[in-house]
């Protein structure tokens, strides 16, 4: 089942034979079986301070890279690379990189996450319960089809002359025309998942027939003329596929009323705090924010300054300090300024809208008010001690392992230095061995680059696997072998895998669901 994204435009679902990436809400018993208690029976290896568990071994193996499932013995393949990632974090602790900003904003920022996550658990799931008969309604719709094409225009002038055009026998011509591709602009899915994902527009297009032009249908980027291309119904489904609609149909239903449930509980909490977006604030966020992403011609078409004047004359918002202090949002004792905002956007890199000065605007407050509203969750799970459970601890430190072994290969690749002089080495050597006499050799200029990377590449294997023999000698890793040979007796390599990656659009950290091992192993793996 393909569920369509809120925003209509940008939905296309991208897929090739290498790679599928799959939102984490359409999983929702991963959600629920999560990282068991550690035990001493359930632990594969330990490095150093840091527990890999059977079910870490076994998520991750499942959801990382595909490269390491087409190796000979993969499962033992992979928890060797779990091993190295937690060395370096080891390593990175010995230099002290867990005190820098980047790793500590960003275990916080995934340790809240994870606590926000533990509230949405015993807050919202609880209550979420599906009937028998809301079930058969929903099946039915399950598998009904349904493939649209739309016409899209950013404001409603345009669109309703779209719309004209269109019904006089246009609409083909004025698809083909317009710039986005055409992919971003047509969708197969269920009438269900029409449904639960943009409620608005099911609605909206529930009485069209095929072929018909809907009026223009207001979005949050702009209006919208659909058209229903196909409606159809799944052939009869064999005992094997109707259990598995059935129970992705419950799943489905689970999550969009869980959904529904934790949006109000987060409105609730806005309700309540009322939080105020301070004017000179939000100019200052505005200003910070288009000089990083915003042309020059565009930010003066747009009429964003880039100074501010205060008592010794204009000052450059962005190389000044002296703004970042100024409060964003208020509401009750609570105060955050730009500085807090900007550290939030820069941790997350929330996708910001350029088309127009107005949805530039508004996609601006929206991250302002997600910035509180997560705050204001994270608080509330906090309160309950919901980060001091035992398994939301063992999750935690998983994360920083990965971020520690991240800021540790960074540490590293800074640490390379190619030279000219190393360079003009390399290219002689090649040289030398094509013949003085082949008057096609490129100059040195034309393969600089290639040559550079390529010796980049050698050299950072090179300090890589030398750093790793030393950290096994200093922190020898002990493995639990009757374990990991019961476990990799049921695993075997697969020679057509496929990369899978599951990822949480959602909460207050936007990720992927589990932390499983850099893709970059696979440059070490033959």
């Amino acid at each position: 089942m393909i569920v369509m994204g809120t925003d209509m435009r940008a939905s296309g679902v991208k897929r090739s034979v290498r790679r599928i990436v799959i939102p984490m809400f359409f999983l929702p018993a991963i959600l629920c079986h999560g990282t068991a208690n550690a035990g001493a029976d359930d632990t594969v290896a330990t490095v150093g301070r840091f527990i890999i568990t059977k079910q870490d071994l076994l998520d991750s193996y499942e959801f990382g890279p595909a490269f390491v499932k087409r190796l000979p013995h993969p499962l033992r393949r992979h928890l060797n690379y779990m091993v190295n990632e937690r060395l370096l974090a080891l390593e990175a602790e010995r230099l002290r990189l867990d005190t820098t900003v980047f790793v500590r904003d960003r275990v916080a920022a995934l340790e809240e996450d994870l606590a926000v996550g533990e509230l949405y658990r015993e807050e919202i799931l609880s209550r979420v319960h599906v009937s028998d008969a809301e079930l058969d309604t929903a099946l039915q719709k399950a598998r009904m089809r349904v493939r649209l094409r739309w016409l899209f225009a950013t404001d409603r002038s345009r669109a309703a002359a779209l719309a004209e055009l269109a019904r006089r026998g246009r609409f083909d011509s004025l698809f083909l025309a317009q710039p986005d591709s055409l992919g971003d602009r047509s969708l197969e899915t269920t009438v269900l998942g029409l449904e639960l994902s943009v409620p608005e527009f099911a609605l909206a297009i529930r009485t069209l027939r095929v072929k018909e032009i809907s009026p223009p249908l207001e979005g949050p980027d702009g209006f919208y003329i659909v058209r229903i291309e196909q409606i159809w119904q799944n052939p009869l489904l064999t005992e094997s596929d109707a259990a598995r609609l059935r129970a992705e149909t419950l799943s489905a239903l689970k999550a969009a009323r869980a959904e529904a449930l934790a949006s109000a509980f987060a409105e609730e909490k806005m309700r309540s705090a009322a939080p105020v977006i301070k004017a000179e604030g939000y100019n200052i966020v505005r200003a910070y924010l288009a000089d990083r992403g915003l042309s020059h011609d565009r930010r003066l078409s747009w009429n964003i300054p880039s100074t501010f004047m205060t008592e010794a004359g204009p000052v450059p918002i962005t190389s000044s300090e002296q703004f970042l202090h100024r409060p964003l949002v208020q509401f009750g004792s609570h105060v955050f300024t730009v500085s807090d905002y900007l550290r939030w956007f820069d941790i997350r890199q929330p996708q910001l809208k350029r088309y127009s000065l107005s949805a530039f605007n508004t996609s601006i407050r929206q991250t302002i008010w997600k910035m509180v509203r997560d705050k204001l969750l994270s608080e509330e799970a906090y309160a309950r001690g919901l980060h001091q459970r035992h398994s939301l601890r063992h999750q935690a430190t998983t994360w920083e392992a990965k971020i520690l072994y991240l800021a540790a290969r960074r540490h590293l690749m800074r640490s390379i230095v190619v030279t000219d002089s190393v360079l003009q080495e390399q290219y002689r050597k090649r040289y030398t061995r094509e013949g003085n006499t082949n008057k096609s050799i490129s100059s040195f200029e034309e393969v600089r680059d290639q040559l550079e990377a390529e010796e980049y590449l050698r050299q950072e294997q090179a300090r890589l696997l030398d750093l790793l023999q030393e950290l096994r000698r200093r922190h020898p890793p002990r493995l639990n072998e009757p374990l990991l040979r019961e476990l990799s007796a049921t695993i075997r390599a697969d020679p057509g895998a496929i990369e899978l990656k599951v990822y949480k659009p959602g909460g207050t950290f936007p990720r992927v669901a589990f932390p499983t091992i850099d893709e970059r192993w696979q440059l070490l793996s033959h």
